[in-house]
């Protein structure tokens, strides 16, 4: 081979070797660049549930002390009232909840099924904005004789000595005795109850008629975020 075609094939061994390096350091650095980690965004926490107090009349005590209006309550609390006293509590840009005289009421947001439980006395509630919870009730009410579970519903429970009423005042209210028996689903349109009441041999469970509240005091609590309830139809 001459010195002309030695250099010829030099000059082309040269660039091939080039060619095959550049594509090497681009194939490296592609594949750095899809083995790395790529940094993800933390999940956005859960908004706290803004819980206030609207109203409150009368001896009224949260936490064992006398609330001021406006004030907003952490996610567990306790309202305890006395003779002819009133609170309102609003949560959730859209819920209202009225404890009403002689009470003492526990409450618990921490969870996502919000829970109540009710010693004595009553609660009355207008629910139009509940988190939407699968396969679960959004709200829970406790006593020692019924569990009540709604998705978002007007009604009222009071609580007495070895009973509770529970009435689905306008939509719907699951309810299980407190041992975990006799699941009922109420609906109404303008009432339905029960009277659970625990004996020596049991806990009986009854009909009832409309106690302890009327249309004008559920309306009432419904005031406090706006809502006219329509009696006509079932709350959706």
């Amino acid at each position: 081979m001459n010195n002309r075609n030695t250099r010829r094939a030099l000059r082309s061994a040269t660039v091939l070797a080039t060619v095959v390096l550049a594509a090497a350091a681009v194939s490296l650095g592609s594949c750095s660049r899809n083995s790395r980690t790529e940094p993800t965004a933390p999940a956005a926490p859960a908004a706290p549930r803004v819980i206030e107090v609207a109203f409150f009349e009368g001896d009224v005590r949260v936490n064992d002390r006398t609330p001021e209006f406006g004030d907003r309550l952490e996610s567990a609390f306790s309202v305890r009232t006395g003779p002819g006293a009133r609170c309102d509590i609003l949560f959730g840009g859209g819920n209202a909840l009225s404890v009403g005289q002689n009470a003492e009421v526990f409450f618990d947001f921490s969870r996502p099924t919000a829970t109540v439980r009710i010693d004595r006395g009553g609660l009355s509630s207008v629910l139009k904005k509940l988190e939407k919870l699968a396969n679960s009730d959004s709200f829970a009410v406790e006593s020692n004789a019924v569990i009540a579970g709604v998705r978002g519903t007007s009604f009222c429970v009071w609580v007495g000595e070895g009973s509770t009423y529970v009435c689905a005042c306008n939509g719907r209210v699951r309810t299980l005795d407190a041992r975990g028996s006799r699941e009922e689903l109420l609906e109404a349109a303008h009432h339905t109850a029960r009277l659970y009441t625990r004996g020596d041999t049991g806990i009986t469970v009854e009909t009832a008629g409309m106690l302890h509240h009327d249309d004008a005091s559920i309306q009432s609590v419904a005031d406090r975020i706006g809502y006219v309830i329509d009696w006509t139809r079932i709350d959706e």
